[in-house]
């Protein structure tokens, strides 16, 4: 059975809003338009991201910045690429904190997933704390 090519999907080619961030997965739910005040993705057909993100150096932090108190958002400019069928690569030059690779488990034409990718060593123990909690992607 061949695999869906998720990076392919016109879905993903539409305004994200973040509604969900646990262990580097981040579930998404369509929007319109961006909300100023609430972290998102816009994904273009020519490989351009506009990502509403957090203004702190180090990206999203889950207990003070989200969903908790709202941090101050900015809009980014950057580029996304596909790596495979279901991985996409994303970078903003001037904010990192959604920069790297990202496996997309689910999109629907309302709910987007996206799981970061990292080191061998770094996801099993990332899915180490994943099995004791539950969470599933």
């Amino acid at each position: 059975m061949k695999s869906q090519d998720r990076t392919s999907d016109p879905f993903l080619l539409q305004t994200w809003k973040l509604t969900e961030l646990d262990n580097y997965i981040y579930t998404y739910e369509k929007q319109n338009i961006f909300n100023a005040k609430t972290p998102g993705l816009k994904f273009s057909k020519n490989g351009k991201i506009i990502g509403n993100l957090s203004k702190s150096a180090n990206g999203y932090d889950t207990k003070e910045d989200f969903p908790g108190k709202v941090s101050k958002m900015e809009r980014y400019i950057g580029n996304w690429k596909k790596v495979s069928d279901t991985t996409i690569a994303i970078t903003f030059t001037s904010n990192n904190s959604m920069d790297g690779t990202f496996v997309i488990p689910r999109l629907t034409e309302s709910g987007l997933k996206l799981r970061k990718i990292f080191s061998a060593d770094i996801e099993k123990k990332l899915d180490s704390i994943r099995r004791t909690k539950s969470i599933s992607y």
